[in-house]
Parts: C-alpha cells; sequence; structure tokens
C-alpha cells in the first residue's frame, strides 16, 4: 500500500489553493490517499505549524508523508526539504522552524533539499510564490507513488542546520505549586489556549486536581486577565462559561471554557509576547 500524504497549511479553505495542490498529486498518481490536517494554521506561523505537526504526526501509520506550507519565505532562499524522522515518517516543508517540535520529540534521522530540477511540477505560467502545490505537494507525490526515492529528493545536508523556532528556547519556569510560560496557540474554532508547559512539567510541579490556581495572563507586560481557576480533569467539572486548567489531549496545559469561547470573551491572543503566571491560591487536600 502506498503512503498516505497529510496537507497542512495557513491557506484556508475559502479559495482554490488547497484543491490546487490535491489536483497535483492526483495528477502524478491518482491512486494516492490525500487526507488534510488543517488549512487555518496562523498566517505565517511556523511555530503553530510545528504544534500541529507534533499533534498529529504520532497517529499516523508509519511512512506517511505530511505535508506542511507555511510558508512567509516563498521564493526566497530559505530551504525546501523532504524530512525523514527517526519514527520513518516525512516531512515535506520549507525548512523555516515548522520540524521544531518534531526534531526533539522525535528526532530527524536525515534532510534534503529538494532539487526543483527535477521535483518541481511545471505549469502553465512561471510562478515562484506558490512552491506548496509546485513543490511540496508534487515532491510528496513524486515520494509516495515511489517515482523517486528518499535519496532522489536532491542533496542532504546536516541536520545540526534545521531551523528551530525561536519560540522553543522561551522555556516555562517551573516551581512549587507555581509556574509561569507563554500561550503557545489557540483553538480558534473553541477558544482554548495552550501554554508551553507539557502536562508532565505541570504535574512535576505539585499541582493536583481540585487545585485553585491563580491565574495571571500579561500581554507586553500589561496585565489583560486575573483570576482564580480551577484545575480539573475534564469541562464539566465548571459551570457553564466559566474558565478551566486542565491537561490537554496534544501533551500541554490548557486553559479553556465550559461550552464558550476563552479567547474571544476575555480577548487574548496566542504568542510569545502573551505570558501566563500560575500559583495555587486553594490547595486540594
Amino acid at each position: 500500500m502506498k503512503p498516505c500524504i497529510l496537507l497542512q497549511t495557513d491557506f484556508s479553505l475559502t479559495w482554490s489553493a488547497v484543491a490546487s495542490m490535491k489536483g497535483v498529486i492526483k495528477i502524478v498518481d491518482p491512486a494516492l490517499d490525500v487526507q488534510d490536517i488543517c488549512h487555518e494554521i496562523k498566517n505565517f506561523d511556523p511555530w503553530e505549524a510545528s504544534m500541529s505537526l507534533n499533534t498529529v504526526e504520532p497517529y499516523w501509520p508509519k511512512g506517511s508523508i505530511f505535508v506542511s506550507v507555511v510558508d512567509p519565505g516563498v521564493g526566497t532562499e530559505r530551504k525546501a526539504s523532504v524530512a525523514l524522522l527517526n519514527d520513518g515518517n516525512y516531512v515535506v516543508t520549507p525548512d523555516n522552524g515548522t520540524l521544531t517540535h518534531l526534531f526533539h520529540r522525535v528526532g530527524v534521522k536525515e534532510i534534503r533539499e529538494i532539487d526543483e530540477t527535477v521535483n518541481r511540477y511545471r505549469a502553465q505560467e512561471e510562478v515562484s510564490v506558490f512552491h506548496g502545490r509546485d513543490i511540496f505537494a508534487y515532491c510528496a507525490a513524486r515520494l509516495a507513488s515511489g517515482c523517486i526515492t528518499f535519496e532522489q529528493v536532491g542533496r542532504e545536508y546536516p541536520v545540526e542546520k534545521i531551523v528551530i523556532c525561536e519560540e522553543y528556547h522561551k522555556r516555562p519556569v517551573l516551581g512549587n505549586r507555581s509556574a509561569n510560560g507563554f500561550i503557545q496557540s489557540g483553538l480558534k474554532h473553541f477558544g482554548g489556549i495552550q501554554i508551553n508547559i507539557t502536562n508532565e512539567e505541570w504535574k512535576q510541579c505539585g499541582f493536583r486536581l481540585g487545585d485553585i490556581v491563580h491565574t495571571t495572563i500579561t500581554h507586553n507586560g500589561r496585565t489583560v486577565f486575573e483570576n482564580d481557576i480551577l484545575y480539573h480533569e475534564a469541562f464539566g467539572c465548571v459551570e457553564k462559561s466559566e474558565p478551566i486548567l486542565y491537561c490537554g489531549s496534544s501533551r500541554y496545559l490548557c486553559l479553556d471554557c465550559n461550552m464558550d469561547n476563552f479567547m474571544r470573551k476575555y480577548g487574548i491572543e496566542s504568542g510569545k509576547e502573551w505570558e501566563i503566571a500560575f500559583a495555587v491560591r486553594k490547595m486540594q487536600l
């Protein structure tokens, strides 16, 4: 069976870009299975793309090919690449930070720069701003169909040269029943936020289910939210519209509202400028 191709972009589905990528894949091999991850990644944000890939990648069969196109540097000297992960999956992406989380969690066995002289779709028009269709989708299809081997993608370069997002180096500060971090992503549909504190790190700080946690969010040093919030297992542990802290399925600490949109309700966004601090106000006995 040929590997599945999974697509992720910041293109949205409101115009033809994603369909064009899928069309090029089908031109290479109509039998290829193409699935969507998400096309609502925050515009021009490789960090959010990296987190999204990290959340999805473990749950697909080994040998799957992930195509992630969040590419603010399209047409510049940034590398178009295919990474072979240590677990056998592939990621086809601009090397601009999208590999950050997978690099640290799974590891990259080998990475190659796509040779555009052979692995580029030649459309009727000559353009340099739709590499999602002409390079990434096309090369992924050639790899998935068996038209090329991984070695034929292009020249290998050192994995140590892979670009890592600067946000990764902004580590959380962990204490005894306290923690500080930043809002690394927001779920647009439901309005919950994800903190750069893993579930494991959170528990190592000594937080226990039922704790009331004083939570402060600042944006560029200005306090925009401050409240005491219950830490528990599920949304239903609080009343409707009330906020709750919980360990998310993404393996990171999350803050949401029960049947409400936390981000919209409190005017919260994501990014390294959005810092968050936690301290136990009342402990579960």
